[in-house]
């Protein structure tokens, strides 16, 4: 007997794909959603403006995240303790503990789940090598500020492992143009590789309350062992002579540190104790109070690798003196929002001192001059536009460069058969 045709034009569904029946369950295994990985050093559990800068950059990576509905941030800090971390702030943060389970949580992470990694302080750049071998084409950045990665005999020298890690990383983000100039040359590393993000602060629109003294000059700064590069040395020595032509001058100092005790025997020693006063670290509230007070910001420092300090000393009407070494002088225009001097010419820094004391309509049209610059270059929506740019570039960059190498390829096959063809 024959077998019966079945109709070609009504098959029959199998009973599991019924419309009735619940779909069939997918048990492979799902790969973790991609988000931002970051690692650093101690960053809510310091003070200073590297701290200050990295929370500025978490803050973006968590309002990119959320705008974009992706997966929160997660940052790992080598330093901070989990008491020491935000839980609000809209990225996950984590106290990394050891130095071994630090370094095994960031680099598992970055192979797992990184869209971007990034490295907040050059000290982690092996994790960069590492991670390379693994991922080729995950974007790696590094921030960098100042003289950490500076290459010279009186800074630090290169470590013999920093070129083949610094070759991991996708992009390089300095805070200033002197200290992305600095690297390259010491790391002989292309400058195209570089991108800007200079320092920022929050708006503020509070004036000064009650009356400035007229001789009060203020420097806010550590004085670390590895600060002498700050050169308070130098402005205590400009003081005393400045003593001479202005006798009711003093001079604030707002920061701490193994330095103290020697600064205050220089101090002792050129007989301006009386007039030089070390405060400490102090709360928000005095530091204000401190800014209303002073009449001059002066910090003639040799090791900026930016200098927020200047655009804070702006925002509460106050000129400014910095050093014409390092890149504070990149911040602060000679002449116009305020003076830029040598910090080994005391006789300069003393002259710059007195022209100030001297002269208040001076003080008022610099200080204006610099607050509207920093309301024009150095605020946070600006910061923020920058940095989800530099975010934008890197991750497009491996697409980019894939493509890139594939027309290279490619090339010399397609001029080999035009040559041919015309053969």
């Amino acid at each position: 007997m024959a077998k019966a045709q079945v109709p070609a034009a009504s098959p029959q569904k199998p009973d599991y794909l019924q419309k009735d029946d619940p779909p069939q369950k997918d048990d492979s295994p799902q790969k973790p959603e991609r988000r931002i990985v970051g690692c650093g050093l101690s960053t809510y559990s310091k003070i200073g403006g590297l701290q200050n800068f990295n929370r500025r950059v978490i803050d973006v990576l968590a309002k990119r995240a959320a705008l974009r509905q992706q997966q929160k941030p997660l940052i790992i800090f080598l330093g901070d303790k989990t008491e020491d971390l935000p839980t609000d702030n809209g990225v996950e943060l984590e106290a990394g503990g050891s130095r071994i389970h630090f370094s095994f949580r960031s680099i598992w992470s970055a192979l797992a789940s990184a869209e971007i990694l990034i490295l907040f302080h050059v000290h982690l750049i092996p994790f960069a090598g590492l991670v390379r071998l693994f991922r080729p084409d995950l974007p790696i950045l590094l921030f960098v500020h100042g003289d950490e990665v500076w290459i010279r005999p009186h800074d630090r020298k290169e470590r013999w492992y920093e070129s083949w890690c610094l070759g991991a990383v996708s992009r390089i983000v300095a805070v200033s143009e002197f200290t992305a100039n600095r690297m390259a040359c010491g790391f002989r590393i292309s400058e195209s590789k570089f991108s800007i993000l200079p320092n920022a602060v929050d708006p503020t629109d509070r004036a000064a309350q009650g009356e400035r003294d007229r001789a009060t000059i203020l420097t806010v700064n550590r004085i670390e062992a590895n600060d002498r590069g700050k050169n308070v040395d130098q402005m205590i020595r400009a003081v005393a002579r400045l003593r001479t032509s202005v006798p009711d001058v003093q001079y604030l100092i707002i920061g701490d540190g193994a330095l103290r005790h020697e600064l205050e025997a220089l101090s002792a020693e050129l007989g301006v104790s009386d007039i030089v006063t070390f405060c400490g670290w102090v709360p928000p509230a005095e530091l204000q109070a401190a800014y209303d007070r002073a009449t001059v910001f002066a910090m003639p420092s040799s090791k900026e690798g930016f200098g927020i300090v200047y655009l804070e000393a702006w925002q509460r009407g106050l000129p400014v003196i910095c050093s014409k070494d390092g890149a504070s002088s990149e911040v602060v225009t000679d002449g116009v929002d305020g003076f830029v001097v040598d910090p080994a010419d005391v006789s300069m820094i003393c002259d710059r001192l007195q022209t100030l004391l001297f002269r208040p309509e001076l003080c008022q049209e610099m200080s204006a001059r610099g607050r509207l610059k920093v309301e024009a270059k150095y605020l946070h929506p600006a910061f923020d536009a920058k940095l989800n740019a530099i975010l934008n570039d890197l991750i497009l960059s491996p697409a980019k460069e894939r493509r890139a190498a594939l027309r290279e390829k490619t090339r010399p096959k397609l001029e080999g058969r035009k040559g041919a063809s015309q053969r």
